[in-house]
């Protein structure tokens, strides 16, 4: 296990990341995210605020309740040192995390023009980036309509990754994306879900960018004495890419991340469960 871990590592640290086209953010859709299939440890179905991040020509999907809970763990964090400040004395800051096990760590980005759908994955605090074929959907489009929040949708179904999906598109909104990897309809997916609804992307809301609507508390890459290739620890807990759409208001594949095939990936994450320790400890090597 410790040979085979250390060849993925070595594999993995001469990878490179080819970058898309960044796009800059237009507008912003809220899913609610429920999967009665997975539940939690409580025994509860899973439930999770999703945003979906939208550019002309690329989207970026992933957990919002994730980026709300990592800045206000961020906020407590400040606040003790705030109150700590002047002590004199080392002061050893603890933050609980273990309520925020459970969010998802993914995100999907999908490059329209390019064709192109890329699935980033997090191991211990490193992302990897793992290019998929695009999602070929084969839509049919029927005569349903109904709308959502005063948007205008029509239905669409289709058997994608073996389950039929029933999905709900506004033509109004001429984004070919969605949520998770649903996309290739004539409109923005609103809301869908598999046929028995055990799995849902439930419509919450549709937002527009407003500039430095959200920003850091303390940006490090605009101190005086910033180096290149600085980045701030909060875009590294929400991840890098979704740092740069929710901040900056720009969509682009993450600075840092490892490129990563799926096979090699799971290889690697089933290595980090068995013995996460050891795992960090080959990584710091490469």
């Amino acid at each position: 296990m410790k040979t085979l871990l250390s060849s993925l590592l070595a594999l993995f640290a001469t990878s490179a990341v080819m970058a898309q086209k960044p796009d800059s953010l237009l507008a912003r859709v809220r899913y609610t995210y429920v999967n009665t299939t997975d539940t939690l440890k409580s025994g509860k179905t899973r439930t999770e605020n999703m945003l979906l991040f939208l550019g002309k020509n690329a989207s970026l999907y992933t957990s919002y309740d994730k980026i709300r809970y990592e800045i206000s763990q961020d906020q407590k964090y400040r606040a003790k040192m705030m109150a700590n400040a002047g002590s004199g004395k080392p002061v050893a800051i603890l933050i609980d995390n273990t309520n925020g096990e459970w969010l998802s760590t993914s995100s999907n980005l999908y490059f329209s023009k390019e064709n192109k759908f890329f699935t980033k994955e997090v191991i211990a605090l490193q992302s990897y980036l793992i290019e998929e074929p695009a999602p070929q959907i084969n839509w049919k489009i029927t005569k349903d309509t109904t709308s959502f929040s005063g948007l205008s949708c029509k239905k669409a179904i289709a058997n994608f990754e073996g389950k039929n999906w029933i999905a709900w598109f506004a033509p109004s909104l001429p984004f070919q994306t969605g949520p998770w990897k649903l996309n290739s309809l004539p409109g923005l997916i609103i809301e869908a879900y598999e046929e028995n609804k055990l799995i849902q992307f439930q419509f919450a809301g549709l937002e527009s960018v407003k500039e430095g609507e959200h920003q850091r508390i303390d940006d490090v890459t605009k101190r005086a004495d910033a180096r290149p290739g600085d980045y701030n620890p909060i875009d590294q807990l929400i991840g890098r890419d979704v740092g740069t759409a929710y901040f900056e208001n720009v969509i682009k594949l993450p600075i840092g991340a490892i490129r990563a095939d799926k096979e090699k990936f799971e290889k690697l994450r089933a290595a980090f469960l068995k013995d996460p320790a050891g795992f960090v400890r080959t990584r710091s090597r490469y």
